[in-house]
């Protein structure tokens, strides 16, 4: 049945006024914070209790949200209860699973495993100053709430601290795209040239991570943002020598990164930057529907500090973050809007909650357990590149203890130009030291003319070639015996090339 049909809405038997109005917005909102600190001894823990809100609002418009309709609901009984203050019910809400929460049951009415607040707005004062259809004011109901804490703790913070040596990322990107069966050995190459001119800036990489516990039968989509992301900074510092690069997503193949802004906040001594989108890990997430914990990792942010001087005097530095996840209230608390009818509001109440971390990092304590990840290039003239060379670098890696995986080589192979990717690692106390070699080759003729007793000129031919050896090595905090390595697996090369070169090349 229409329900402009049913006339005006009297007072009901409990003498309660009905009115046809509707909320423009019902939002609720958790908030939670979390204060970690990265250090030698790093710890997590949860800032208080978590809080949230129920917030409606409902303009006196005279046409969209207090309609015509309710405005004769109301005229057509306040004309016989005469002047005073009125109040009249335009709906209510109706909240499913809130036994994670507390400070609700005061304010509302059970219906069976749900919870109902009736939405009363005042339609009538004494001293006449409430217009239901000037669209100058509005009606704002909020009830506070505390949802528990979670079992979990929704939101992490990542932050490293990298030299300009380091390229920290490249040995996992490189083994992942091998594994992948993607790896281009030409891309790879011209990567670590161009990070390893990259010598003139410090590092700062941040990443937030967040566990979001779902509840059977929960279908949303989920889509958390980091809103806000900033660092505390010493002293106004050169925006021009500090640049902020955002890993793109969908994530693919190749890194990609786009150049991102970031701002200097006099207010606050920090540097701020916004919008930071996340992508889930599926990986063990559970089935659609279904209980469980889903995991999202933020794109990863790197700060480029031209001009690092200050930081290196300071003993700690404060780096916050703001999560928003809009569709999901960590608490599992459900809402549901309802009209004076009983029927299902148009617009549903909006859900968000809202996660705050507050992350303290020592530099000192960072900066000391970074990775170094030092680059070399050597060049071998007069050797012929072909894969016997190759297996001699991998005997040479093997007798210093490493292993080694299967070489790459481009594909198609290119006879003139040939290049080889080879990944090598092993056990250095509780660490890892990794090397990665690329291997570019380039064949060419060499020609000779020899005298003989009775002086007779032979002219002969023979291949040879050069051989360009990039080495890439990561080790967490001790650089001397990684550059030591680096050093001798160099040495070990010369001595195997050294008979080659004196044969000009020639297997």
């Amino acid at each position: 049945m229409d329900v402009s049909m049913l006339g005006p809405l009297r007072a009901r038997g409990d003498d309660t006024l009905y009115a046809r109005a509707m909320p423009e917005k019902v939002e609720l909102v958790e908030s939670y914070a979390v204060e970690q600190e990265i250090s030698r001894n790093p710890r997590t823990d949860q800032v208080g209790d978590g809080t949230g809100r129920i917030e409606i609002t409902v303009p006196y418009d005279g046409s969209r949200f207090f309609t015509r309709q309710a405005v004769a609901d109301v005229e057509r009984v306040l004309d016989r209860r005469g002047a005073g203050e009125h109040r009249a019910t335009i709906g209510h809400l109706l909240l499913a699973d809130h036994t994670n929460t507390n400070g609700l049951r005061g304010i509302t009415r059970h219906h069976g495993q749900a919870g109902v607040i009736p939405i009363s707005v005042p339609v009538a004062r004494n001293d006449g100053s409430l217009d239901l259809t000037g669209d100058r004011q509005a009606c704002v109901i909020a009830y506070d709430y505390q949802p528990d804490n979670p079992q979990v703790y929704p939101v992490q913070l990542e932050v490293s601290l990298d030299d300009p040596d380091s390229l920290t990322d490249a040995v996992a990107g490189v083994r992942s795209l091998m594994e992948r069966g993607r790896e281009n050995p030409q891309w790879l190459i011209d990567r670590l040239r161009q990070e390893a001119s990259f010598t003139s800036k410090l590092l700062f990489t941040f990443a937030v991570n967040l566990s979001l516990p779902v509840k059977e039968g929960f279908y949303g989509n989920l889509a958390p943002v980091v809103k806000e992301m900033s660092i505390e900074w010493p002293t106004l510092t050169s925006m021009q020598s500090t640049e902020l690069y955002v890993e793109q997503l969908p994530r693919a193949h190749e890194p990609r990164t786009r150049r991102a802004p970031v701002r200097y906040n006099p207010e606050k001594s920090c540097l701020e930057w916004a919008d930071v989108p996340t992508w889930e890990n599926l990986s063990d997430a559970p089935k659609r529907g279904h209980a469980g914990t889903r995991i999202f990792h933020s794109a990863v942010c790197v700060l480029a500090i031209g001009h690092p001087g200050e930081l290196f005097d300071q003993d700690q530095l404060e780096v916050s973050a703001r999560v928003e996840i809009p569709g999901y209230l960590l608490s599992g608390l459900e809402a549901r809007s309802y009209d004076a009818t009983g029927r299902p509001q148009h617009r549903q109440p909006e859900h968000m909650t809202t996660l705050n971390i507050r992350t303290t990092v020592y530099p000192g304590d960072i900066f000391a357990g970074r990775t170094f990840s030092p680059y070399q290039q050597f060049v071998f003239d007069n050797i012929k590149p072909e894969d016997a060379r190759i297996d001699d670098i991998v005997t040479a890696l093997r007798n210093a203890r490493f292993t080694v995986e299967q070489p790459r080589q481009r594909t198609p192979r290119d006879p003139i130009s040939p290049m080889w990717l080879v990944l090598a690692h092993r056990s250095q106390g509780p660490d890892d030291l990794d090397l990665l070699v690329a291997v570019e080759g380039t064949r060419s003729v060499l020609g000779r003319k020899q005298l003989t007793d009775v002086n007779t000129e032979i002219s002969s031919e023979s291949d040879s070639g050069q051989l360009k050896v990039s080495v890439l090595g990561t080790l967490p905090r001790d650089h001397r015996e990684l550059t030591r390595e680096m050093n001798a697996f160099q040495q070990k090369l010369r001595e195997r090339f050294r008979y080659f070169q004196s044969q000009g090349g020639a297997a």
